[in-house]
């Protein structure tokens, strides 16, 4: 396997993660806790989230053969 496929392919898994991380404590605790627009911090956490997701997505699928 090529070393920059796998660093590529880590470094994807740690991004999705972390997309996920940020839905979880940002999203679900603003809400739970309710001290902010819920609507504001469902929009704000899942572009955070869209984003992270997508970029990781590409960085698994870069530079398979």
């Amino acid at each position: 396997m090529n070393k920059k496929y796998r660093v590529l392919r880590e470094i994807g898994k740690v991004t999705v993660n972390f997309g996920n991380l940020i839905f979880a404590s940002l999203v679900l605790g603003g809400i739970i806790k309710g001290d902010y627009n819920r609507l504001t911090m469902l929009l704000v956490g899942g572009c955070f989230v869209a984003l992270f997701v997508a970029g990781g997505i590409i960085m698994l699928t870069a530079g398979e053969e």
